[in-house]
Protein backbone atom coordinates (compact mmCIF):
# COMPACT_ATOMS: atom_id res chain seq x y z
CA UNK A 1 0.00 0.00 0.00
CA UNK A 2 1.15 3.68 -0.70
CA UNK A 3 0.43 6.44 1.00
CA UNK A 4 0.78 10.55 -0.30
CA UNK A 5 3.89 11.95 1.71
CA UNK A 6 3.86 15.47 -0.52
CA UNK A 7 2.19 16.84 -3.18
CA UNK A 8 2.08 14.31 -5.86
CA UNK A 9 4.45 11.52 -4.06
CA UNK A 10 3.84 8.33 -2.66
CA UNK A 11 5.50 5.86 -0.76
CA UNK A 12 5.41 2.44 -0.72
CA UNK A 13 6.77 0.28 2.27
CA UNK A 14 7.14 -3.11 2.21
CA UNK A 15 8.41 -3.90 5.66
CA UNK A 16 11.64 -5.51 4.82
CA UNK A 17 14.84 -4.54 4.19
CA UNK A 18 16.01 -3.76 1.16
CA UNK A 19 16.80 -1.19 -1.45
CA UNK A 20 15.07 2.77 -1.39
CA UNK A 21 14.18 3.33 -4.53
CA UNK A 22 12.28 5.95 -6.77
CA UNK A 23 10.52 5.86 -9.69
CA UNK A 24 9.60 9.58 -11.32
CA UNK A 25 7.71 10.44 -14.24
CA UNK A 26 5.75 13.45 -15.95
CA UNK A 27 8.62 15.54 -15.38
CA UNK A 28 7.81 17.44 -19.00
CA UNK A 29 3.75 17.52 -18.26
CA UNK A 30 3.26 16.69 -21.98
CA UNK A 31 4.98 13.25 -21.87
CA UNK A 32 1.23 11.27 -21.43
CA UNK A 33 2.46 7.83 -22.03
CA UNK A 34 4.94 7.81 -18.69
CA UNK A 35 2.44 10.36 -16.74
CA UNK A 36 -0.66 7.39 -17.45
CA UNK A 37 2.12 4.43 -16.76
CA UNK A 38 3.05 6.48 -13.44
CA UNK A 39 -0.50 6.96 -12.38
CA UNK A 40 -1.53 3.46 -13.16
CA UNK A 41 1.95 2.32 -10.84
CA UNK A 42 0.31 4.12 -7.92
CA UNK A 43 -3.33 2.81 -8.31
CA UNK A 44 -1.64 -0.67 -8.03
CA UNK A 45 -0.23 -0.13 -5.07
CA UNK A 46 -3.07 1.55 -3.28
CA UNK A 47 -5.21 -1.05 -4.29
CA UNK A 48 -2.63 -4.02 -3.13
CA UNK A 49 -2.64 -5.48 -6.91
CA UNK A 50 0.99 -4.79 -6.61
CA UNK A 51 3.11 -5.34 -3.25
CA UNK A 52 6.65 -4.98 -3.02
CA UNK A 53 8.87 -7.48 -1.32
CA UNK A 54 11.61 -5.65 -0.22
CA UNK A 55 12.28 -2.05 0.17
CA UNK A 56 10.82 1.20 -0.12
CA UNK A 57 9.44 3.10 -3.17
CA UNK A 58 9.04 6.89 -3.59
CA UNK A 59 6.91 7.82 -6.77
CA UNK A 60 7.17 10.76 -7.75
CA UNK A 61 4.80 13.28 -10.54
CA UNK A 62 7.42 15.39 -11.67
CA UNK A 63 5.28 18.57 -12.78
CA UNK A 64 1.57 18.38 -11.66
CA UNK A 65 1.04 21.71 -12.99
CA UNK A 66 2.46 21.28 -16.22
CA UNK A 67 0.69 17.70 -16.38
CA UNK A 68 -2.73 19.85 -15.91
CA UNK A 69 -2.32 22.13 -18.56
CA UNK A 70 -0.74 19.61 -21.02
CA UNK A 71 2.43 21.60 -21.04
CA UNK A 72 5.84 20.51 -21.15
CA UNK A 73 6.72 23.48 -18.35
CA UNK A 74 3.92 25.10 -16.74
CA UNK A 75 2.92 28.21 -18.18
CA UNK A 76 5.59 30.76 -17.72
CA UNK A 77 7.36 28.46 -15.73
CA UNK A 78 10.76 26.83 -16.93
CA UNK A 79 12.19 23.08 -17.68
CA UNK A 80 12.15 21.17 -14.24
CA UNK A 81 14.45 18.95 -15.59
CA UNK A 82 16.89 22.35 -16.04
CA UNK A 83 16.08 22.62 -12.27
CA UNK A 84 18.93 20.33 -10.11
CA UNK A 85 22.28 21.70 -10.65
CA UNK A 86 24.90 20.55 -8.69
CA UNK A 87 24.67 22.59 -5.92
CA UNK A 88 21.17 22.19 -5.44
CA UNK A 89 17.54 24.01 -5.92
CA UNK A 90 16.31 26.58 -3.95
CA UNK A 91 12.79 27.24 -3.50
CA UNK A 92 13.36 30.95 -3.41
CA UNK A 93 15.35 30.78 -6.72
CA UNK A 94 12.96 32.46 -8.88
CA UNK A 95 9.20 32.97 -8.73
CA UNK A 96 8.70 29.93 -11.04
CA UNK A 97 6.87 27.00 -9.89
CA UNK A 98 9.46 24.69 -11.47
CA UNK A 99 12.10 26.17 -9.23
CA UNK A 100 9.50 25.12 -5.64
CA UNK A 101 9.05 22.08 -7.31
CA UNK A 102 12.32 20.82 -8.01
CA UNK A 103 13.57 21.38 -4.12
CA UNK A 104 10.58 19.62 -2.75
CA UNK A 105 11.53 16.62 -5.11
CA UNK A 106 14.93 17.07 -3.82
CA UNK A 107 14.18 17.03 -0.13
CA UNK A 108 12.08 13.75 -0.23
CA UNK A 109 14.80 12.60 -1.92
CA UNK A 110 16.95 13.08 0.57
CA UNK A 111 14.67 12.57 3.67
CA UNK A 112 13.70 8.92 1.83
CA UNK A 113 18.11 8.40 1.22
CA UNK A 114 16.59 7.15 -2.10
CA UNK A 115 19.74 5.06 -3.66
CA UNK A 116 18.17 4.53 -7.11
CA UNK A 117 15.72 6.82 -9.40
CA UNK A 118 14.67 5.94 -12.07
CA UNK A 119 12.78 8.79 -14.29
CA UNK A 120 10.76 8.11 -17.19
CA UNK A 121 10.45 10.48 -20.22
CA UNK A 122 9.65 9.80 -23.60
CA UNK A 123 11.12 11.63 -26.65
CA UNK A 124 9.30 14.49 -28.89
CA UNK A 125 11.40 13.35 -31.86
CA UNK A 126 11.18 10.09 -33.72
CA UNK A 127 13.70 7.79 -32.72
CA UNK A 128 13.98 4.24 -31.09
CA UNK A 129 13.63 4.14 -26.76
CA UNK A 130 16.97 4.64 -25.10
CA UNK A 131 18.55 4.75 -21.65
CA UNK A 132 21.04 7.30 -20.30
CA UNK A 133 23.40 7.16 -17.24
CA UNK A 134 25.93 10.16 -16.02
CA UNK A 135 29.03 7.32 -15.33
CA UNK A 136 30.36 4.97 -17.57
CA UNK A 137 29.25 1.81 -18.94
CA UNK A 138 31.62 0.12 -16.68
CA UNK A 139 29.72 1.85 -13.28
CA UNK A 140 27.99 -1.74 -11.80
CA UNK A 141 25.52 -0.24 -9.58
CA UNK A 142 23.83 1.66 -12.82
CA UNK A 143 24.34 -1.38 -14.99
CA UNK A 144 22.37 -3.77 -12.71
CA UNK A 145 19.53 -1.39 -13.66
CA UNK A 146 20.12 -0.71 -17.36
CA UNK A 147 21.18 -3.99 -18.33
CA UNK A 148 17.41 -5.27 -17.07
CA UNK A 149 15.34 -3.17 -19.51
CA UNK A 150 14.25 -3.37 -22.30
CA UNK A 151 16.01 -0.26 -24.21
CA UNK A 152 18.62 -1.47 -26.66
CA UNK A 153 20.61 1.82 -26.48
CA UNK A 154 22.73 2.89 -23.55
CA UNK A 155 24.01 6.34 -23.68
CA UNK A 156 26.56 6.96 -20.65
CA UNK A 157 27.79 10.76 -19.63
CA UNK A 158 30.49 10.73 -17.61
CA UNK A 159 31.30 14.28 -18.94
CA UNK A 160 28.11 15.75 -17.56
CA UNK A 161 27.45 17.09 -21.09
CA UNK A 162 24.20 17.16 -20.51
CA UNK A 163 25.11 20.10 -18.01
CA UNK A 164 24.48 18.62 -14.34
CA UNK A 165 21.15 19.69 -14.16
CA UNK A 166 18.40 17.14 -14.39
CA UNK A 167 17.00 15.24 -11.66
CA UNK A 168 18.74 11.78 -12.82
CA UNK A 169 22.31 13.87 -13.14
CA UNK A 170 21.45 15.32 -9.12
CA UNK A 171 21.17 11.20 -8.38
CA UNK A 172 24.68 10.26 -9.84
CA UNK A 173 26.71 13.70 -8.79
CA UNK A 174 25.77 12.41 -5.57
CA UNK A 175 27.13 9.17 -5.61
CA UNK A 176 23.38 7.35 -5.88
CA UNK A 177 22.59 5.69 -9.04
CA UNK A 178 20.06 7.94 -11.51
CA UNK A 179 18.97 6.90 -14.77
CA UNK A 180 16.84 8.29 -17.60
CA UNK A 181 14.74 6.15 -19.30
CA UNK A 182 13.33 8.00 -23.03
CA UNK A 183 10.70 4.87 -23.59
CA UNK A 184 10.15 6.20 -27.23
CA UNK A 185 9.01 8.86 -29.53
CA UNK A 186 5.69 10.12 -28.40
CA UNK A 187 4.20 9.89 -31.62
CA UNK A 188 4.83 6.20 -31.79
CA UNK A 189 2.28 3.19 -31.69
CA UNK A 190 4.72 1.57 -29.72
CA UNK A 191 5.26 4.28 -26.72
CA UNK A 192 2.26 3.52 -24.64
CA UNK A 193 1.34 3.55 -20.91
CA UNK A 194 1.35 -0.28 -20.83
CA UNK A 195 4.84 -0.50 -22.45
CA UNK A 196 6.07 1.92 -19.73
CA UNK A 197 4.70 0.75 -17.15
CA UNK A 198 5.60 -3.28 -17.82
CA UNK A 199 9.55 -1.04 -17.53
CA UNK A 200 8.96 0.44 -14.66
CA UNK A 201 7.50 -3.39 -12.63
CA UNK A 202 11.04 -4.33 -14.88
CA UNK A 203 12.98 -1.92 -13.00
CA UNK A 204 11.64 -3.20 -9.67
CA UNK A 205 11.85 -6.64 -10.17
CA UNK A 206 15.52 -6.20 -11.39
CA UNK A 207 16.15 -5.07 -7.74
CA UNK A 208 14.64 -7.87 -6.59
CA UNK A 209 11.62 -5.47 -4.70
CA UNK A 210 8.82 -7.92 -6.54
CA UNK A 211 8.46 -11.79 -6.70
CA UNK A 212 8.98 -13.10 -9.47
CA UNK A 213 11.60 -13.56 -12.29
CA UNK A 214 13.78 -10.36 -12.63
CA UNK A 215 14.40 -9.81 -16.01
CA UNK A 216 17.15 -11.52 -18.03
CA UNK A 217 20.40 -9.06 -18.31
CA UNK A 218 21.04 -7.97 -22.07
CA UNK A 219 24.73 -7.91 -22.78
CA UNK A 220 24.33 -6.69 -26.08
CA UNK A 221 23.05 -3.06 -25.76
CA UNK A 222 24.78 -0.65 -28.04
CA UNK A 223 26.61 1.42 -25.65
CA UNK A 224 26.84 5.11 -26.85
CA UNK A 225 28.96 7.89 -25.07
CA UNK A 226 27.88 11.59 -25.10
CA UNK A 227 31.17 13.93 -26.13
CA UNK A 228 29.59 17.33 -26.90
CA UNK A 229 26.96 19.54 -28.55
CA UNK A 230 26.12 21.98 -31.04
CA UNK A 231 25.20 25.24 -30.01
CA UNK A 232 22.47 26.85 -31.61
CA UNK A 233 23.78 30.06 -33.91
CA UNK A 234 20.70 31.64 -34.16
CA UNK A 235 16.60 30.67 -34.36
CA UNK A 236 15.04 30.14 -37.55
CA UNK A 237 17.68 26.93 -38.14
CA UNK A 238 16.06 24.42 -40.70
CA UNK A 239 17.28 21.16 -40.15
CA UNK A 240 17.51 19.59 -44.49
CA UNK A 241 14.82 16.71 -45.13
CA UNK A 242 15.71 13.60 -43.61
CA UNK A 243 18.02 14.73 -40.93
CA UNK A 244 17.40 15.67 -36.86
CA UNK A 245 16.18 12.30 -36.08
CA UNK A 246 17.11 11.02 -32.69
CA UNK A 247 19.87 8.34 -32.47
CA UNK A 248 20.18 9.14 -36.44
CA UNK A 249 23.90 8.05 -36.83
CA UNK A 250 26.03 10.28 -39.52
CA UNK A 251 29.03 10.87 -41.20
CA UNK A 252 31.47 13.97 -40.65
CA UNK A 253 30.72 16.70 -42.63
CA UNK A 254 27.44 16.20 -43.12
CA UNK A 255 25.24 19.42 -43.37
CA UNK A 256 22.24 19.00 -40.98
CA UNK A 257 20.59 22.46 -42.55
CA UNK A 258 21.12 26.11 -42.47
CA UNK A 259 20.31 29.33 -40.41
CA UNK A 260 18.21 31.82 -42.20
CA UNK A 261 21.73 33.61 -43.28
CA UNK A 262 22.45 30.54 -45.54
CA UNK A 263 25.21 29.54 -42.99
CA UNK A 264 25.42 25.93 -42.91
CA UNK A 265 25.90 23.61 -39.56
CA UNK A 266 27.91 20.95 -40.21
CA UNK A 267 28.69 17.76 -38.13
CA UNK A 268 32.42 17.97 -37.34
CA UNK A 269 33.07 14.22 -36.87
CA UNK A 270 31.36 10.82 -37.08
CA UNK A 271 28.56 11.40 -34.78
CA UNK A 272 25.15 10.31 -33.22
CA UNK A 273 21.94 12.94 -32.66
CA UNK A 274 21.27 12.75 -29.35
CA UNK A 275 17.91 15.13 -28.50
CA UNK A 276 18.07 16.95 -31.88
CA UNK A 277 15.66 20.11 -31.21
CA UNK A 278 13.20 20.11 -34.19
CA UNK A 279 10.41 22.03 -32.36
CA UNK A 280 10.48 25.63 -32.40
CA UNK A 281 9.93 26.28 -29.30
CA UNK A 282 12.83 24.15 -28.37
CA UNK A 283 15.39 25.97 -31.03
CA UNK A 284 17.12 28.47 -28.29
CA UNK A 285 19.94 30.59 -29.81
CA UNK A 286 22.84 30.05 -27.40
CA UNK A 287 21.48 26.76 -26.07
CA UNK A 288 22.19 23.06 -27.88
CA UNK A 289 20.71 22.58 -31.21
CA UNK A 290 21.87 19.08 -30.83
CA UNK A 291 23.78 17.03 -28.63
CA UNK A 292 26.09 14.40 -30.10
CA UNK A 293 27.94 10.80 -28.96
CA UNK A 294 29.90 8.45 -30.27
CA UNK A 295 30.37 4.52 -30.21
CA UNK A 296 32.24 3.30 -27.16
Amino acid sequence: MSKLVDEAMWLAESGRPGPVAAISFGVHGDERPPVDAGRRLVAMLQSRELRLTRGELLVVLGNPLAVEQGRRSSDGGVDLNRCFAASGPSAGDGVAYERRRAAAIVAALEQRRVEVLVDFHCTVEPGEPFLMQHPSADHAASRAVTRRLAARVLLTDPRLCFGGVSLDEWMSTRGRVGICYETGWLGSPDCTPQFVLGEMLAALAGLSMLDGCAPTPQDDQTLLELVGALTCRAVGFRWHDGLGTNLQALRAGTELGRYPDGVPEVLPHDATLVFPKRRPELVQTGQPLVYLAVLR
